[in-house]
Parts: C-alpha cells; sequence; structure tokens
C-alpha cells in the first residue's frame, strides 16, 4: 500500500476557499467538500441527503462508485456520531480525499466496491462543541427542563435500552425516549436498510480507544456467527494501524474492551440487517482527554486510520 500524504495539503475549492488537513473543519466546510468532489468528479462521487439534524442541518453522504455501476458490494462509513471526537469526522472526509482525489491509486477497490461515506451525523452536536462546550457528546434535541441532548450511540433501534445507558435527559448517555426518537439515527436506519441488499462491510469511525471492536457492544458474551473472520480482519487492521505510527491498537468484541453499551449502530447493523463484516474503528489518541487531537497531530492519525480503512476496503475487494 503506498504512503498516504501526511505534509500540508490544500485542496482548493469552487467558491475560492481552500480546505486542508491541519485544521478542523466546520461543518459547513464539510458540506463544501462534498459538493466539490461531487462537481470534479461525477461518474465517482455522487452526493446523497441523507437526512435532517434536529436543527435542521443537512446530514449528507457521498456515495463513491466508479462509473456509477450500482450492483457491486457496498461498504459504509458513519463518522461524527459523537460530538467532541472532531478527528472522527476529519478522518472519513480524509478518506474520500484518497479514493475519490487518488481514484487511480485504488482501482482494484473501486473496481470491485461501492462506498457510502457519511463524514457528519452529528452535526448540531459537532457545531456546539466546537463553538460552546468542547467536551459535548451528545445531539442537540431539546429534552425539557434545560437538557439537552441524546447520545446517539446508544439510541439505534437493537436491544435498544437494555444495559448501558440512561434515563435521564441531561445524563451524558441519555437513550432518548425510544429508539430512534433523534433524526439522525433514524436516518442512518433508512439509509442502512436502503442499502441492505448488497452490504457486506459497516464501519463507525470513532475516537480515540484505538481499538479495532467487532460486535456485540451490548454484551461480552455474544458475536456474530463469523466471529474467527471478524478477528482475523480486525487483527490485520490493528497490525496496519501499528505500522504507521507505532500507537498500541487492541482488537476484540465491542462489549468486552468497553464498557457494555446496547443501542449502538453496530449492534443494529449486526443484528439486523447482519453483513458479513461490522466494526468499529476507535482511532488514535492526543491531547488531554484522547479525544481532543491537537491539529498538529491531525496528520499521523488521518493516515493511520485511513490505512486501516483501506485494509478492511482490499479485503472487500479481494473475498467480497
Amino acid at each position: 500500500m503506498r504512503s498516504l500524504l501526511v505534509l500540508p495539503l490544500l485542496v482548493a475549492l469552487v467558491a475560492g476557499a481552500t480546505l486542508d488537513f491541519n485544521h478542523y473543519w466546520t461543518a459547513q466546510e464539510m458540506n463544501e467538500y462534498i459538493d466539490e468532489l461531487t462537481s470534479e468528479f461525477p461518474t465517482l462521487a455522487t452526493a446523497v441527503n441523507v437526512g435532517t439534524s434536529t436543527e435542521g442541518r443537512p446530514i449528507r453522504a457521498i456515495r463513491v462508485s466508479k462509473d456509477n455501476v450500482a450492483n457491486r458490494p457496498v461498504v459504509i462509513v458513519e463518522a461524527g456520531i459523537r460530538a467532541r471526537e472532531w478527528i472522527s469526522p476529519m478522518s472519513a472526509n480524509y478518506i474520500l480525499h484518497e479514493i475519490v482525489e487518488h481514484y487511480y491509486e485504488f482501482e482494484n477497490i473501486l473496481d470491485n466496491v461501492n462506498f457510502l461515506v457519511v463524514p457528519l451525523l452529528n452535526p448540531d452536536g459537532y457545531e456546539f462543541s466546537r463553538t460552546t462546550n468542547r467536551h459535548w457528546l451528545k445531539s442537540r434535541s431539546v429534552n425539557g427542563n434545560g437538557c439537552f441532548g441524546i447520545d446517539l450511540t446508544r439510541n439505534f433501534g437493537y436491544l435498544w435500552n437494555t444495559v448501558g445507558g440512561s434515563a435521564d435527559a441531561c445524563s451524558d448517555s441519555f437513550v432518548g425516549t425510544a429508539a430512534f426518537s433523534a433524526p439522525e439515527t433514524a436516518a442512518m436506519r433508512d439509509l442502512i436498510e436502503s442499502n441492505s441488499a448488497n452490504l457486506v462491510l459497516y464501519l463507525s469511525i470513532q475516537s480515540a480507544d484505538q481499538m479495532v471492536l467487532y460486535p456485540f457492544s451490548h454484551s461480552a458474551m455474544t458475536h456474530p456467527s463469523n466471529v474467527a473472520e471478524l478477528r482475523t480482519l480486525g487483527n490485520s487492521v490493528a497490525l496496519a494501524l501499528m505500522s504507521q505510527n507505532g500507537r498500541i491498537f487492541t482488537t476484540g468484541g465491542a462489549g468486552l474492551l468497553q464498557p457494555a453499551a446496547s443501542g449502538s449502530s453496530i449492534d443494529f447493523v449486526a443484528g439486523t440487517v447482519q453483513p458479513d463484516l461490522v466494526f468499529t474503528l476507535e482511532t488514535g489518541a492526543g491531547g488531554s482527554y484522547g479525544y481532543d487531537v491537537p491539529e498538529a497531530q491531525m496528520g499521523e492519525i488521518l493516515n493511520e486510520t485511513t490505512h486501516g480503512f483501506l485494509t478492511m476496503a482490499e479485503y472487500v475487494a479481494n473475498n467480497k
């Protein structure tokens, strides 16, 4: 696999603005990048309107399909589900930068796989974290009594509200009033289900526990029937991640390596759609809390995360 770019990188936009991967983008800049890619690479990239957030922001995706061939295996990448994990949406955008702008480097993958990448599932929480409260995790739903937000990682409709969440609307782990009560998770559900026939890999990019996790989140003892395949591929991804900057990554069941919690996106996908491959990639850590990666460290983490993703993508291209 070729060495990905980690030096200062400029991406010129139609409007004359300049995006680079040395600073954290706003939600609007991410939308501008989607527009730029789909304008410049119309036979490869198509914008998808996934839904609308609580505060009315668009939730968007890019479908990457070489020559717009529809019947290939599909990989869905979900990022930006937790507001304060800014490195997650930046990783998704860097992945798009690689597979779209440098498409000629990935012919085997693009000849055999289509991608749906949602760079920012939680735009309201992300912007609130950027402007008001750096530690904000949830969405920005109005819960009453001065409380806001749902933990979107606990709002998906598979064994919803059975373990690891809170019914307290002020809690960071508030599960919502019902499964898919958040418009963000409902929109993601619809995107998943509308692509379920060809879905072979679902990847949630989060930060920053330095782990490659497979289902299930709700239990340390429950795994998909192909757990051996998941473990083998997860180990390969972890090795690819570690080979870049020397950070240690651990592979295992999500409910074993993290506190058990129901309502995650990977549990929903693995428990209902049941594609062969479902993972959470917890990126490299930095800063004081892990998720607050300094901009000076962005390049190396984007580089290693993309290597991990490409390891999964190559596996799908060669085996599914």
